[in-house]
């Protein structure tokens, strides 16, 4: 897919020809071939019915004038990912307007081949990305998840060859072109939301109701070695954030002197949505 709009047939011709004339060039120089070059592609995480965006990264050394790479994905049928397309949009070959930037996604044979020139067209002022010293992103493959997909890992492994004519794994440096020594794979893993655990706040001993029996719950776990409760944040019944003496006191204040009752969730069963570091490992 072009992303240049507005190009002349002459132009688009143009440049497919110089594309592939310099990912096809051999490597010319020993000094070419001494410098360390990676393409590495990320791990995310991403929900059923989510947007997601799963970075390339390249390192190499000195200043690169394009680049293409070459990758199979692969994951379980039906495919969970939909709508992909890779963009450059983020990147420092977007922030230089890169001149050509092609991509191809075949659905059929999961592999997708994308090449990138920072500067194909006249007057040729030699645009070029520098190394950062370390992997930057030089891509990125966005799509959706599908509602219906299940919990499960797409993998993305770059490899040489796809595409016809055959893509390589390539840095350009002038006009020769690096193959990338080191090819690291991503993945997109596909997981299911966690599950809210409910609780009614001063319900130390989960039993849907808060009376004294929770205070000596309290105090038992509290001073006396007893179990702790399934759910600490039901223990903390002032919502301070922390499960202590002081949330006895504020039952045993609310039952007997007329002191205020538990903060939200209660008296019905609900969500803590106070960000504090107590869990509830299993609600009601």
């Amino acid at each position: 897919m072009l992303r240049k709009q507005n190009f002349t047939f002459i132009d688009n011709f143009l440049k497919c020809l110089l594309f592939c004339l310099i990912v096809s060039l051999p490597t010319g120089s020993a000094e070419l071939n001494a410098q360390s070059t990676l393409l590495d592609v990320g791990e995310i995480s991403v929900e059923p019915g989510q947007d997601f965006t799963l970075p390339i990264l390249g390192n190499w050394s000195g200043n690169i004038a394009g680049f293409s790479f070459s990758m199979s994905f692969s994951g379980p049928t039906p495919f969970p990912l939909e709508n992909m397309m890779i963009d450059v949009q983020g990147t420092l070959a977007g922030a230089i307007e890169a001149e050509y930037v092609q991509e191809q996604i075949d659905d059929d044979s999961q592999t997708i081949i994308c090449g990138v020139l920072f500067d194909a067209l006249p007057p040729f002022n030699g645009q070029t990305v520098p190394s950062l010293g370390f992997a930057q992103e030089i891509a990125f493959l966005h799509g959706n998840v599908s509602l219906s997909a299940p919990e499960s890992v797409v993998s993305f492994n770059p490899e040489d060859g796809f595409g016809n004519p055959p893509i390589s794994n390539m840095l350009v440096f002038g006009t020769q072109s690096v193959n990338v020594e080191v090819l690291l794979p991503g993945s997109i893993e596909i997981v299911f939301p966690p599950v809210p655990q409910v609780f009614i706040r001063g319900d130390v001993n989960m039993d849907s109701q808060v009376d004294l029996a929770d205070v000596i719950f309290h105090l038992d776990y509290t001073f006396l070695s007893g179990p702790l409760p399934a759910c600490l944040d039901a223990g903390d019944a002032n919502d301070d954030g922390i499960s202590d003496i002081s949330d006895a006191i504020f039952l045993l204040y609310w039952f007997f002197l007329d002191g205020p009752g538990p903060w939200v969730p209660f008296p019905n069963p609900g969500e803590d949505f106070t960000n504090d570091s107590l869990d509830c490992e299993q609600g009601l």
